[in-house]
Protein backbone atom coordinates (compact mmCIF):
# COMPACT_ATOMS: atom_id res chain seq x y z
CA UNK A 1 0.00 0.00 0.00
CA UNK A 2 1.47 3.36 -1.08
CA UNK A 3 1.96 6.28 1.25
CA UNK A 4 -0.73 8.27 -0.58
CA UNK A 5 -3.35 5.56 -0.05
CA UNK A 6 -2.48 5.31 3.64
CA UNK A 7 -2.77 9.07 4.03
CA UNK A 8 -6.16 9.05 2.29
CA UNK A 9 -7.43 6.31 4.59
CA UNK A 10 -6.29 8.21 7.67
CA UNK A 11 -7.88 11.40 6.35
CA UNK A 12 -11.16 9.62 5.63
CA UNK A 13 -11.17 8.01 9.09
CA UNK A 14 -10.76 11.43 10.70
CA UNK A 15 -13.53 13.00 8.57
CA UNK A 16 -15.86 10.02 9.03
CA UNK A 17 -15.46 10.07 12.80
CA UNK A 18 -15.94 13.83 13.14
CA UNK A 19 -18.98 13.92 10.82
CA UNK A 20 -20.62 11.01 12.67
CA UNK A 21 -20.04 12.78 16.00
CA UNK A 22 -21.46 16.05 14.66
CA UNK A 23 -24.48 14.19 13.27
CA UNK A 24 -25.18 12.93 16.77
CA UNK A 25 -24.90 16.46 18.16
CA UNK A 26 -27.24 17.72 15.42
CA UNK A 27 -29.82 15.05 16.33
CA UNK A 28 -29.56 16.04 19.98
CA UNK A 29 -29.94 19.72 19.10
CA UNK A 30 -32.99 18.94 16.93
CA UNK A 31 -34.70 17.23 19.86
CA UNK A 32 -33.99 20.07 22.29
CA UNK A 33 -34.95 23.12 20.17
CA UNK A 34 -37.55 25.58 21.32
CA UNK A 35 -40.66 26.60 19.45
CA UNK A 36 -39.87 29.08 16.65
CA UNK A 37 -36.28 27.90 16.10
CA UNK A 38 -34.97 27.34 12.57
CA UNK A 39 -32.28 25.21 10.94
CA UNK A 40 -29.56 27.77 11.70
CA UNK A 41 -30.49 27.69 15.39
CA UNK A 42 -30.24 23.91 15.35
CA UNK A 43 -26.85 24.03 13.64
CA UNK A 44 -25.55 26.64 16.08
CA UNK A 45 -26.64 24.51 19.03
CA UNK A 46 -25.07 21.45 17.39
CA UNK A 47 -21.74 23.32 17.11
CA UNK A 48 -21.91 24.20 20.81
CA UNK A 49 -22.71 20.61 21.77
CA UNK A 50 -19.84 19.30 19.65
CA UNK A 51 -17.40 21.75 21.21
CA UNK A 52 -18.61 20.85 24.70
CA UNK A 53 -18.59 17.08 24.14
CA UNK A 54 -15.32 16.75 22.23
CA UNK A 55 -13.33 19.78 23.35
CA UNK A 56 -12.71 21.16 19.85
CA UNK A 57 -14.40 23.05 17.02
CA UNK A 58 -16.14 21.16 14.21
CA UNK A 59 -14.32 21.94 10.93
CA UNK A 60 -15.94 19.56 8.47
CA UNK A 61 -19.25 21.32 7.75
CA UNK A 62 -18.78 21.01 3.97
CA UNK A 63 -18.30 17.26 4.30
CA UNK A 64 -21.27 16.98 6.64
CA UNK A 65 -23.49 18.84 4.16
CA UNK A 66 -22.48 16.28 1.53
CA UNK A 67 -22.99 13.25 3.77
CA UNK A 68 -25.99 14.30 5.90
CA UNK A 69 -28.50 12.91 3.40
CA UNK A 70 -26.89 9.49 3.60
CA UNK A 71 -28.68 6.99 5.82
CA UNK A 72 -25.76 6.74 8.24
CA UNK A 73 -25.69 10.46 9.05
CA UNK A 74 -29.31 11.47 8.36
CA UNK A 75 -30.70 13.59 11.16
CA UNK A 76 -34.26 13.70 12.39
CA UNK A 77 -35.59 17.19 11.68
CA UNK A 78 -38.08 18.68 14.16
CA UNK A 79 -41.75 18.58 13.23
CA UNK A 80 -44.71 20.38 14.74
CA UNK A 81 -46.79 18.27 16.99
CA UNK A 82 -50.50 18.06 16.48
CA UNK A 83 -52.97 18.62 19.28
CA UNK A 84 -53.58 14.90 19.33
CA UNK A 85 -49.86 14.28 19.83
CA UNK A 86 -49.83 16.82 22.64
CA UNK A 87 -52.74 15.10 24.34
CA UNK A 88 -51.03 11.78 23.85
CA UNK A 89 -47.85 13.25 25.30
CA UNK A 90 -49.75 14.56 28.31
CA UNK A 91 -51.33 11.14 28.75
CA UNK A 92 -47.93 9.49 28.64
CA UNK A 93 -46.58 12.05 31.08
CA UNK A 94 -49.48 11.37 33.44
CA UNK A 95 -48.95 7.62 33.11
CA UNK A 96 -45.26 8.12 33.78
CA UNK A 97 -46.07 10.25 36.83
CA UNK A 98 -48.57 7.66 38.12
CA UNK A 99 -46.04 4.91 37.55
CA UNK A 100 -43.40 6.93 39.41
CA UNK A 101 -45.80 7.43 42.32
CA UNK A 102 -46.68 3.74 42.42
CA UNK A 103 -43.01 2.86 42.17
CA UNK A 104 -42.21 5.26 45.01
CA UNK A 105 -45.03 3.75 47.09
CA UNK A 106 -43.77 0.23 46.41
CA UNK A 107 -40.23 1.26 47.30
CA UNK A 108 -41.45 2.79 50.57
CA UNK A 109 -43.45 -0.34 51.40
CA UNK A 110 -40.48 -2.55 50.59
CA UNK A 111 -38.26 -0.34 52.72
CA UNK A 112 -40.78 -0.50 55.58
CA UNK A 113 -41.03 -4.28 55.22
CA UNK A 114 -37.25 -4.50 55.25
CA UNK A 115 -37.12 -2.36 58.41
CA UNK A 116 -39.76 -4.56 60.06
CA UNK A 117 -37.86 -7.67 59.01
CA UNK A 118 -34.65 -6.21 60.44
CA UNK A 119 -36.42 -5.42 63.72
CA UNK A 120 -37.86 -8.94 63.89
CA UNK A 121 -34.49 -10.44 63.10
CA UNK A 122 -32.90 -8.30 65.81
CA UNK A 123 -35.58 -9.38 68.30
CA UNK A 124 -35.04 -13.03 67.39
CA UNK A 125 -31.29 -12.62 67.84
CA UNK A 126 -31.82 -10.95 71.23
CA UNK A 127 -34.21 -13.72 72.31
CA UNK A 128 -31.75 -16.35 71.16
CA UNK A 129 -29.02 -14.56 73.08
CA UNK A 130 -31.22 -14.44 76.19
CA UNK A 131 -31.97 -18.16 75.85
CA UNK A 132 -28.28 -18.93 75.50
CA UNK A 133 -27.46 -16.77 78.53
CA UNK A 134 -30.24 -18.43 80.55
CA UNK A 135 -29.02 -21.86 79.45
CA UNK A 136 -25.47 -20.95 80.44
CA UNK A 137 -26.71 -19.59 83.79
CA UNK A 138 -28.64 -22.80 84.47
CA UNK A 139 -25.58 -24.87 83.61
CA UNK A 140 -23.48 -22.81 86.02
CA UNK A 141 -26.10 -23.13 88.77
CA UNK A 142 -26.30 -26.89 88.22
CA UNK A 143 -22.51 -27.13 88.39
CA UNK A 144 -22.51 -25.12 91.64
CA UNK A 145 -25.31 -27.29 93.06
CA UNK A 146 -23.46 -30.46 92.09
CA UNK A 147 -20.31 -29.11 93.72
CA UNK A 148 -22.25 -28.30 96.87
CA UNK A 149 -23.69 -31.81 96.93
CA UNK A 150 -20.21 -33.26 96.50
CA UNK A 151 -18.92 -31.11 99.36
CA UNK A 152 -21.86 -32.10 101.55
CA UNK A 153 -21.31 -35.78 100.73
CA UNK A 154 -17.60 -35.44 101.52
CA UNK A 155 -18.36 -33.67 104.80
CA UNK A 156 -20.90 -36.33 105.73
CA UNK A 157 -18.41 -39.08 104.93
CA UNK A 158 -15.79 -37.29 106.99
CA UNK A 159 -18.26 -36.99 109.85
CA UNK A 160 -19.08 -40.70 109.63
CA UNK A 161 -15.40 -41.57 109.62
CA UNK A 162 -14.88 -39.35 112.66
CA UNK A 163 -17.78 -40.99 114.45
CA UNK A 164 -16.44 -44.45 113.63
CA UNK A 165 -12.99 -43.43 114.84
CA UNK A 166 -14.43 -42.08 118.10
CA UNK A 167 -16.47 -45.24 118.50
CA UNK A 168 -13.40 -47.37 117.96
CA UNK A 169 -11.47 -45.30 120.50
CA UNK A 170 -14.28 -45.66 123.01
CA UNK A 171 -14.41 -49.41 122.43
CA UNK A 172 -10.65 -49.71 122.82
CA UNK A 173 -10.73 -47.57 125.94
CA UNK A 174 -13.44 -49.76 127.41
CA UNK A 175 -11.52 -52.87 126.43
CA UNK A 176 -8.31 -51.48 127.95
CA UNK A 177 -10.15 -50.60 131.12
CA UNK A 178 -11.45 -54.15 131.39
CA UNK A 179 -8.00 -55.58 130.68
CA UNK A 180 -6.48 -53.31 133.32
CA UNK A 181 -9.02 -54.59 135.79
CA UNK A 182 -7.96 -58.14 134.97
CA UNK A 183 -4.29 -57.23 135.42
CA UNK A 184 -5.04 -55.59 138.77
CA UNK A 185 -7.25 -58.40 140.02
CA UNK A 186 -6.47 -59.82 143.47
CA UNK A 187 -5.09 -63.34 142.99
CA UNK A 188 -4.68 -64.14 146.67
CA UNK A 189 -8.10 -65.63 146.94
CA UNK A 190 -7.92 -67.49 143.61
CA UNK A 191 -7.46 -71.18 143.35
CA UNK A 192 -4.29 -72.50 141.82
CA UNK A 193 -6.06 -73.42 138.58
CA UNK A 194 -7.76 -70.03 138.31
CA UNK A 195 -4.48 -68.27 139.11
CA UNK A 196 -2.83 -70.15 136.24
CA UNK A 197 -5.58 -69.02 133.86
CA UNK A 198 -5.20 -65.47 135.17
CA UNK A 199 -1.49 -65.51 134.41
CA UNK A 200 -2.17 -66.66 130.84
CA UNK A 201 -4.74 -63.87 130.42
CA UNK A 202 -2.31 -61.31 131.82
CA UNK A 203 0.39 -62.40 129.38
CA UNK A 204 -2.02 -61.89 126.46
CA UNK A 205 -3.07 -58.48 127.78
CA UNK A 206 0.55 -57.41 128.18
CA UNK A 207 1.34 -58.58 124.66
CA UNK A 208 -1.69 -56.69 123.28
CA UNK A 209 -1.07 -53.36 124.97
CA UNK A 210 2.62 -53.15 125.70
CA UNK A 211 4.43 -54.77 122.80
Amino acid sequence: MTRGVVACKKRWYKINKAVAQFAGCYDQASQNIRSGSNANDIKELAYKLYSTNYGQKFTFERHWNMLRLEQKWRSQLPTQRSKKSKRRGKGKAQMSEDFSERKSSVVKKLSLMEDIENVREKELMEREKEREEEKEHRAKMMAIKEKELQIQAAMKEQELQTQRYIKEIEIKAKEREMDMQILNSDTSTMSEKRRALHEIACEKIMAKWFT
